[in-house]
């Protein structure tokens, strides 16, 4: 194993051994376990390395060979050059490791005098996944993720996942610490929109900013990171990773099956996470909701209830959904027509989750990382508000044909990375061009006008109805709210929520850039994605009739992006909402003629930046889970 020294070592030889050292002293004998982990640590700290910062808290023992410790690092060679790897240390009696036989020789030393140790080192990146698949699935499982279940949980989106997950699990170590709670899932983007397969990405070409992968993140690629940021954190207390928004489109039963293949083959990709939101928001028929603005007629409601469902499936659905529900404080009955026209407007989606969760059930079983997942079927995308009725008869259909959802995602009116209106006269405003006839009335005639009163009597109706189901509401497009929201949701949830951020730790990301002297190369990698981004909207309208916002509000708020403090409602919000589809195109007006993608560039960025990045994005999360502790 490794029987050569390369010409430069990755860090310096005396070190490993001072490291070597301490280690069988320490645990010669003795169980692995976080106090000793701790221990050693401390002991390193006194070492004064300056070639490794070691990763106690990843330390493990090989599964054979007792005698055997990995230790996941990062090291500086003599010429500055910076790597990611796995050290094991081995008595030179120990046979070489089945597990990672191409590992480098760092050395053989006899540390302290005593016997010879050998030292050998595996690359340990984010990138090197089949070694961060050995090392969770047989040297240290208690890495691997977890369904969540009924845990409530800050479900974390990492568009840049090498910055943000070592500031997720950071947070969740201070939650933990604080609050006795684990808080942790803390690998999530939408599986077929913020990031795809790894063929999708290499196609892309970045002239299409709303394609699908624009994070230039694949979907075995977060996972391998989440494992990896674990590893490195030492976070053995449980996670759970999601695929989110598996989105299926299509305008033609055609398009809808291919589209459904695609997804298919995303989920495959997928198999290692632990949960799944799959969106098929596209099939619902708006039209059989009674608060379009065009909707069916009762005769034809009964037409398309009599197309959709042969007589046996009708005969089931009056039979299921005619009975009272009694759930919280209300009872709630249906009349023949609500069953109807909820059979019309959900029939086709709900029909499609079920051939879906078959699927990521199979998937799941054939993995061999376990069975059980947390389901989501998301009904949040709907243009509508969910009605206490439209969950019910979701969450019904899906328990009595045994698929049951553990997470509820309502669409509660929230907006992406925006603060939710705190006055009357604010959601005037901001309802304006929603399909959300009955709120205003509600606020204004039940509530006095106070938003947050309804939005909080909204939210307590539906997590009753969740956790009748046992399952979790799942609040998403959680970036950008303010304190207010957060305890009023606490509040109506009584502290069970699965509540999802992403685009506000980009946002972060970008902050600290924009902060940066005007001349410095960052703030101008950040001007340059801006322009991009105006440019794809000015040019060719790339992001459909938002594309008119740009010229406006760069014209009225430059480039800033608001106060995160305030829900970034001072900022330019076309900036806040588009922006970080940037990562995913070139920069193509890279002065020295470098015209990579943005997200190549942003993987360089310094060490400062990345973690000032750190600092805000675990501050942020440790707020968002105080407040909704209320």
């Amino acid at each position: 194993m490794g029987s050569s020294i390369p010409f430069e070592l990755p860090l310096k030889a005396s070190e490993s051994a001072a490291l070597a050292e301490i280690l069988f002293q320490q645990l010669e004998g003795r169980p692995i376990n976080d106090e000793q982990r701790n221990r050693l640590a401390a002991r390193a700290a006194a070492l004064k390395l300056d070639s490794i910062r070691p990763y106690f808290g990843s330390l493990q023992q090989d599964p054979v060979h007792s005698s055997t410790y990995y230790l996941a690092a990062e090291t500086v060679s003599r010429s500055g050059d910076e790597s990611a790897l796995l050290l094991r240390f081995a008595p030179a009696s120990a046979p070489s490791s089945a597990l990672f036989p191409n590992a480098m020789l760092i050395g053989r030393m006899r540390p302290g005098g005593g016997r010879e140790v050998v030292v050998n080192a595996i690359p340990f990146s984010s990138t090197d996944a089949d070694a961060i698949r050995t090392f969770v699935q047989q040297v240290d499982p208690a890495f691997l993720p977890r369904p969540q279940g009924t845990q409530p949980a800050v479900a974390v989106g990492n568009r840049h996942p090498e910055i943000s997950l070592p500031a997720a699990f950071d947070a969740f170590s201070r939650l933990l610490k604080s609050t006795g709670v684990n808080y942790a899932s803390t690998v999530q983007l939408s599986a077929t929109r913020e990031m795809t397969t790894p063929e999708a990405i290499a196609a892309r070409d970045g002239e299409n900013p709303t394609a699908q992968g624009h994070t230039r993140v694949s979907i075995p690629h977060l996972y391998a990171t989440g494992l990896w940021a674990a590893i490195r954190a030492g976070w053995r207390e449980g996670y759970s990773a999601e695929a989110d928004h598996f989105i299926v489109t299509g305008d033609t039963p055609d398009a809808v099956r291919a589209s459904v293949d695609m997804v298919k083959q995303a989920i495959h990709l997928a198999a290692g996470y632990t949960k799944f939101t799959t969106d098929t928001s596209r099939l619902f028929d708006l039209r059989a909701d009674t608060r379009h603005p065009n909707p069916y007629s009762a005769t034809e409601i009964e037409d398309r209830f009599t197309k959709l469902f042969n007589p046996g499936d009708q005969a089931w659905l009056i039979d299921e959904f005619s009975r009272p529900f009694a759930i919280g404080d209300h009872t709630y009955q249906f009349s023949t027509a609500e069953i109807h026209r909820l059979a019309v407007k959900f029939g086709a989606s709900l029909i499609l989750n079920e051939e879906l969760y078959d699927f990521i059930r199979r998937e799941r079983a054939s993995s061999g990382l376990g069975r059980t997942f947390d389901f989501e079927p998301s009904i949040d995308e709907a243009e509508t508000l969910t009605t206490p009725a439209e969950m019910i008869f979701y969450m019904q259909w899906l328990r009595s044909r045994g698929r049951p959802a553990q997470l509820v995602p309502p669409n509660l009116g929230f907006k992406k990375r925006q603060a939710y209106p705190e006055t009357f006269q604010a959601l005037e405003k901001y309802v304006h061009h929603k399909m959300w006839p009955e709120l205003l009335p509600a606020v204004s005639g039940e509530f006095n006008g106070n938003p947050l009163a309804e939005l909080t009597g909204r939210v307590r109706r539906l997590a009753d109805i969740a956790r009748h189901y046992n399952g979790t509401l799942s609040i998403h497009s959680g970036s950008g709210k303010q304190a207010a929201v957060l305890n009023r949701i606490g509040e109506a949830t009584n502290g069970r929520w699965n509540y999802k951020i992403s685009g506000e730790l980009q946002l972060q990301l970008f902050d600290v850039l924009s902060e940066q002297p005007e001349t410095s190369p960052h703030r101008r990698l950040y001007n340059r994605m801006v322009d991009r981004c105006n440019q794809f909207a000015t040019a060719n309208r790339a992001f459909g009739d938002e594309s008119d916002l740009a010229a406006p509000y760069a014209a009225t708020h430059g480039a800033y992006l608001g106060n995160a403090q305030k829900g970034r409602v001072d900022g330019n919000l076309f900036l806040v909402f588009w922006l970080g589809n940037m990562v995913g195109s070139r920069d193509i007006h890279a002065p020295d003629g470098d015209t990579r993608f943005f997200a190549d560039k942003i993987k360089e960025l310094p060490k400062e930046i990345i973690e000032e990045t750190r600092r805000r994005n675990s501050d942020y999360i440790v707020w968002l889970a105080t407040e909704l502790r209320g």
